[in-house]
């Protein structure tokens, strides 16, 4: 069991801490580091987590093995490097950081150190995502052509602090916080893009409108990509990856079709899992077992990339290389 806390218990760190408080037989939650901690008890005491408001006396804590970051994207670098330089494995919320330089110096920290970084991607963990794997590494679809990604969900943004509207934690809008999961799933599936273009739009009266971000990705092999993210309408997810001899699509995490020429579409549901308990779970498993994470450095690092390419492209309007 690895006894791990948590920086930062507002709503999505309560969502972590909840996801495996006594369920998981891995990792349990002993501690959260938060601003005020008289302004969490009422939060902290059913979830059974000590508060404190000294990350440094946390790091000093012999009896933590690991950090949790789910706090303001800016601050993630600073903490997990602290965190790798006490000896503590990490587990960052995404994104890891707004910037590929800031994403590689949490890398070589933790790599210095030799502790686990991993990176709370959770839809990496959906068993879609393994079917796309699956399909890609058999040859099911044929030659990859292209692939299709959006991501719609208004209904966070009632939970969502103030913070994650502001320009310097939100740079690309909805794609910076949620979005970026479309980011990390291309690039696993793809690989590394070699240039990136995005757009923001909307309706609301502000400047800039930041309703909608979509992204097109291009690789050197001819693969294209494009994501979309809409912060103002109902959740809806859904991925479409498109071969030379068929193509495979994902809808809300619980359907997979099977396109193929001259027949009727294969239709599949699939199983709901708790994609939070999966990835923390994963996270102590790399640490107790010394396994890889599942999500790689350097995949890490791209991601950071490509997010930023998409704040150049914004600032812009232009295409930017990688």
């Amino acid at each position: 069991m690895v006894d791990a806390a948590i920086l930062g218990l507002g709503w999505w760190g309560q969502a972590l801490v909840s996801a495996v408080q006594g369920k998981s037989e891995r990792l349990r939650f002993v501690k959260a580091v938060v601003p005020d901690p008289a302004k969490r008890a009422a939060v902290a005491e059913p979830l059974g987590v000590a508060l404190s408001s000294s990350y440094s006396e946390v790091l000093c804590d012999p009896s933590i093995q690991a950090i949790v970051v789910a706090t303001p994207h800016s601050l993630h670098v600073e903490q997990v490097v602290a965190a790798a330089r006490a000896g503590k494995a990490v587990f960052c919320e995404k994104p890891l950081s707004l910037t590929r330089d800031g994403a590689q110096q949490c890398v070589d920290a933790c790599a210095a150190a030799g502790v686990t970084l991993a990176v709370g991607h959770n839809r990496r963990f959906m068993p879609a995502i393994a079917y796309l794997q699956d399909a890609l590494s058999r040859g099911l679809l044929g030659q990859v052509l292209h692939l299709e990604a959006h991501s719609s969900n208004e209904s966070a943004r009632k939970s969502f602090a103030a913070w994650r509207s502001e320009a310097a934690e939100s740079p690309a809008a909805g794609m910076t916080g949620t979005g970026i999961h479309l980011l990390d799933l291309a690039i696993s599936l793809l690989g590394r893009p070699d240039s990136v273009t995005a757009r923001v739009s909307g309706m609301e009266a502000r400047t800039p409108p930041e309703d909608a971000c979509n992204v097109f990705l291009a690789f050197a092999n001819g693969v294209t990509a494009t994501l979309s993210m809409v912060q103002t309408t109902p959740r809806f997810w859904r991925m479409h990856l498109f071969g030379s001899d068929a193509s495979l699509e994902i809808l809300n995490d619980e359907e997979m079709v099977l396109y193929r020429a001259g027949q009727p579409p294969q239709r599949r549901q699939l199983a709901k899992v708790d994609a939070l308990r999966l990835e923390l779970d994963a996270f102590a498993q790399a640490i107790e077992l010394e396994r890889p994470y599942p999500i790689s450095p350097e995949q890490m690092v791209w991601t950071a990339a490509v997010m930023e390419g998409v704040c150049r492209s914004l600032a812009t309007s232009q295409e930017e290389q990688l």
